[in-house]
Order: C-alpha cells, then structure tokens, then sequence
C-alpha cells in the first residue's frame, strides 16, 4: 500500500507541474511548522491571521493581506527514525491550519506561510527534538478540500485552498520538516512519560503504576540504554476506534536515540496556562444527575476502577463509564500528576493495576472492580469528548480536558442535548467562571456565564450581547473583574499548566511573535486562556489591559528508576528560559519585576498554594 501511496503523490505532482508551470519556480518560504497540543491550535490560528495589531490583519512580519485553510484531518506527521533500525515510519493523522500572505516578487507569488498540525504534545516534542525531525504531509494523497474547522475568525472570513507552490510542498513523499513544537507540558515531562510507557510493567501491579508496561524489553522506569529498534520503539497504545499513539523514544538534549545525532536545544516560549475541567454526561440511568462537584479522592476512586458507580462520586447508584486519555498526552500528565498520582506518587494513577497485555488492556476498555461501569481509552480530546462522553449510550459518562471554547464544543448546549451535558468543579473551586451555577437558571456573576441548565458548558453563543452573542469578545465582557479563568489567577483551582511553544534557529523569531499575538487574541478576541505576559489596554476599544499570568509552576529535576536525570537541572526563570519538569509542580505567586527565582517558598510571603491536600511546596519527586 505505501508503494502505491508514493506512486500516486509522485503522478500527482507531475500532473501539477504539466499544469501550471509558472509556479514551479515560485518558492513558498515556511517560517514555523507546528506540530503538537490542541490547545492553543485556534488560538495560535487566529494569531497567524490577524495578529498585528497595528494593522488589523497579518502577523508582524507577512505581507497583508493574509488568507487561511483549514482541514479535516488529511494531514500527517512522520517520524522516519525508526527506518535507521529496520522499523517503519511511526505516522501521526490529524487537521492542520496553514495561513499565508501576499508576498510577491517580479517573478510571481514568492507566499511566505505558518502551518500547525494539532497532534498530542508528546508527538509535538517527539517530532521536534528528535533527529531527523518529523516531516508533514498528506500522506500521498491529494491536498484536501476546505474544512472551515475554525468559525471565529475576526472579520467572518472562510477558507482558501492556498497556492499551488505551498499545496505541492505538503502533497510531495517528503514534507517541510517540523520546526516547532507546542506543548501542554515542559519536554522534560514529556520525555519521562515515554520512559513510563516504554517500560517493563510493575511485578506486582499497583495504584501508583510508575511504569506502564508498553515495552518488557526494557527494565522498569528505565529509558532505554540499549538502542536497537525493539527497546527504543514499544508497543502503540490503541482505542476502540483504531487510532493509535506511537511509544517511540526520544531525548531532549544529549543525542538522539535513533540516528546518533545531536540533539538541537530548543527554546521554550511560554502562551497560557488553562484549565484542566472534569465534563460529565447524564445519560441512561441518572447516576450523575445531581454531581457538581468532586474531589481528588473521588476522581481516583473512580478513575483507578475501584468504583464505576454515582455513588462514588456522591450521586445516585449507577454505572459511570470513566473515559481515560492516552498516556504520552499533555492533558493526561497535567491531570496525572495535579489530580491523580501527584508528582511524588503519593495518590492513585488513572492507570492503576492496569495490563495492557491482558484482555481489555489495549484498547483500553474494561469493566470496573465495582459498579458495572468501564474504564474507556480515547486518543485526542474527540474522542473522550465528541466521540466518547457525549455519544456515550450505554452509561453516564465523565472525562476530562482542558478548557477551550474549541475543546469543549460538542460538550455545550448548543451540540449537546441540553442539560445532559455539565462541567463540573473540582475540590470546590470552579475553573471556568468566579461561582459555579448548580441550579438551572441559578444567579451568575460573570456576563458570559450560561445559566440555562446546571453546569452549562459555554460556547460562542452564550458571549454576551456587547458582543452580538458571537466572537470576537473580549475577556472583560465575559467575566465581571475584567480577567478570564479568576480562580486559576488567584491559585485556588490546581488543575492547569502552562501551554508553550517550542523553537530555534529562523523560526523561534516567528513563534515568539506568534506567542505574543496568540496572548493578545486570548484576552480581545476569544479567551481560551490566561496570556502569560501583560496584554496593553486598547483605550479605543475599551479594553482595560490584562497584567498576566502572575503564577509559577516550581520546577523539577526528572529522573528515571535507575536515578538517570532527563534533561537538565531546573530553572524557575522563564524570562531566561526554564527548564526541568513541572506538570502540577507546586503553585507559586510572584510579583511583576521580581524574577521567580527570588519568591521565597513561604505561605506568610507569596500565598503558596500546595500542590496537594498535604504535600509541602519543597518536596523532591521520588525517583520514578
């Protein structure tokens, strides 16, 4: 099948090259290749396009005006490495955005464009850091029609299908290579969740799962150390409807498993931190009709199946299918470690006493201990969302995912049936909105907030109508205060990370100004998340300014189990570049001007927040 594949997109190009000669000699110029986390992918889209705020239109740097293309999957990056040690090319399938402008020379249309394929944010680190990156493409096929997958673009404008000489450079066998990753966790983190899955299981299984059994070649929690192909590329992890997540090493400095190559040193660019929000679905048997609220303890009783069931989560007796993401994804590891397990391995993993060899195990899908309800895999936010909690049938449902209007779409009203569709808040604290409404039609404080049913999800509709009930709206129209997402500004809701992009060379200047628009689009236009840096008042437009995020994930040495430490030592500073992990590192409060290094880790001085119910700011992660 793959020779035929080629043999098409080679025929393909051809029958290009007879038809419009002109522009084989025109050169698209990529200034970013993205590929990784959801959770910036419209944000950073919206950024792209109309980004430049003295112009109206064009990141800083294109020639407007600029255009955009959006797919429904059809796009795919490629991890070549393993062909070095006789495996095959590890392909990851997904949508892409491509924006483009108007750049021209005396020869003909010369576009320069920024492309971003929405993967997991481990395969967005995987494709950045290893040697050779992975390249895009469609895989052989032909370049696919409009998708209009994003709806909020500023002036109403739809889809293009961009010009022929960038269409030829993603249908050719190999595609630009990736040239920035985006990442709801640090890369340190990442890497030590592909060690965790490429590993030997745990004899006897247990509740903290520190390794998870992808690959009995090597030792337990150990990265690998011999580097053929069977230690260096484990087992897939697999859900019901056959998409996979590829268990494939990589390191983040040093030299790459696979080729031998140096490793580049990447720079991480800070955006946002959002949300990580439990959603629920009532369904056939009421089990979570009158849940709101649940806590960590709660969450893992559930989630480790030991209890399926509404009364675990204080509801009615009932099954409760619990739909689990994939390990190697960023929205799996912040909640991981910020909700479940914890960085020190103190609590219950969502992978508790679980086999992937064994039946059920992979695909995930097997019943709980109690309750008649299942644990359920799904790979991407759509399918524990879309395809998954929503369409659930069987049971109520509940999973998790970090907060976007775009994420959590098929989860509002408008696409659920209404009232069967809720977020809930979690240890009490509400991460969307100031005050969470548990009655429907119960009193908001926030503008923006829906108070149709209980828990109502927002989405573009519930905007309010300064905003003509549409976006762009800014983050002041929406929450009363002025600043979006209070409760994660003010420390008290745990569960969020900071979503980065990462780079170097000619295209860290590209992502760093696409960061910066990305911040501004999050407070003006529509707010996915809380910007990292201070976004200016617009006396034009009313907009009162947004200080930033004035909040620190500690950071941490990673290691593994035999003491080996991925990446290098810690840096708090992200002004200077920080590094180390930090998925649910303790929450730390700073002041504008003073650098993170200098706060003090003292609940009298900065108002620390504990990463866990009992777990002191200054613990050291065992080694794992």
């Amino acid at each position: 099948m793959s020779h035929i594949r080629a043999f098409f997109a080679i025929s393909l190009l051809s029958a290009i090259a007879a038809i419009v000669p002109s522009a084989q000699g025109q050169k698209a110029t990529a200034k970013a290749i993205i590929a990784g986390s959801s959770a910036i992918w419209q944000s950073a889209a919206l950024a792209a396009y109309n980004g430049n705020a003295s112009t109206g239109n064009c990141l800083t740097g294109f020639t407007k005006p600029c255009f955009h293309y959006t797919s429904s999957n059809g796009f795919q990056v490629n991890d070549t490495r393993p062909t070095s040690k006789g495996g095959t090319t590890a392909v990851d399938v997904n949508s892409i955005w491509i924006v483009w402008d108007s750049k021209s020379t005396t020869a003909g249309p010369t576009p320069n464009f920024i492309a971003y394929i929405k993967v997991d944010s481990v395969v967005g680190d995987r494709c950045y850091y290893g040697q050779p990156r992975c390249n895009v493409n469609t895989g052989g096929g032909a370049f696919p029609a409009v998708a209009n997958s994003i709806k909020v673009w500023p002036d109403g404008s739809v889809d293009q299908l961009p010009p022929t000489n960038i269409q030829t450079l993603f249908t050719a066998t190999t595609g630009p290579l990736v040239s920035a990753a985006a990442t709801d966790v640090r890369p340190e983190d990442g890497m030590f969740a592909m060690c965790r899955a490429n590993s030997a299981l745990p004899s006897p299984l247990d509740g903290q799962m520190k390794v998870l059994g992808y690959n009995a070649n090597n030792a337990s929690g150990v990265c690998p150390t011999t580097l053929d192909l069977a230690h260096l590329d484990g087992s897939d992890v697999s859900d019901l409807t056959g998409s996979t997540a590829h268990v494939l090493a990589f390191n983040v400095s040093g030299t790459d498993p696979f080729s031998g190559k140096t490793v580049v040193a990447g720079t991480t660019v800070p955006t946002g931190a959002a949300p990580i929000v439990p959603i629920a679905h009532v369904g056939v048997n009421g089990a979570l009709n009158s849940v709101t609220d649940v806590s960590d303890a709660q969450l893992q009783a559930l989630f480790s199946g030991s209890g399926c069931t509404g009364t675990t989560l204080g509801g009615a007796a009932g099954s409760i299918d619990v739909w689990v993401r994939e390990p190697l994804s960023g929205t799996y590891n912040t909640t991981e470690y910020g909700v479940f397990v914890y960085p020190d391995f103190s609590g219950t993993s969502q992978e508790a006493f679980l086999d992937p060899g064994s039946s059920g195990g992979n695909p995930l899908s097997q019943t709980c201990k109690n309750g008649g309800g299942k644990r359920i895999r799904g790979i991407g936010t759509s399918h524990v969302i879309d395809k998954g909690t929503v369409l659930d049938s069987t049971n109520d449902s509940i999973a998790y995912a970090f907060f976007s209007y775009g994420n959590v779409k098929a989860a509002s009203d408008a696409s659920c049936t209404p009232g069967s569709c809720r977020y809930l808040t979690l240890n009490g604290v509400d991460g969307i909105f100031h005050k969470y409404i548990a009655t429907a039609g119960g009193t908001k404080l926030d503008p923006g907030q829906p108070n149709t049913t209980i828990g109502e999800i927002p989405s573009q509709a519930d905007t309010p109508s300064a905003c003509l009930n549409s976006f762009p709206c800014r983050e002041d129209q929406i929450w009363n205060g002025g600043l979006s997402f209070p409760n994660l500004r003010s420390g008290q809701y745990r569960a969020w990370s900071v979503l980065r992009m990462i780079s170097d060379g000619i295209a860290l200047a590209t992502i760093k100004t696409l960061a910066t628009a990305s911040q501004a689009i999050a407070a003006t236009n529509t707010p996915d998340f809380v910007p990292v840096v201070a976004v200016l008042a617009n006396v034009g437009t009313g907009f009162p300014g947004d200080p930033g995020l004035q909040l620190l994930r500690s950071h941490y040495q990673q290691f593994d189990n035999n003491g080996v430490t991925i990446g290098p030592a810690p840096v708090n500073d992200s002004s200077t570049g920080d590094k180390g992990g930090d998925v649910a590192g303790c929450i730390e409060h700073f002041l504008p001007g003073i650098t993170a290094n200098e706060v003090k880790e003292s609940d009298s001085t900065t108002g620390l927040i504990h990463s866990a119910p009992g777990v002191e700011c200054s613990f050291a992660p065992t080694t794992h």
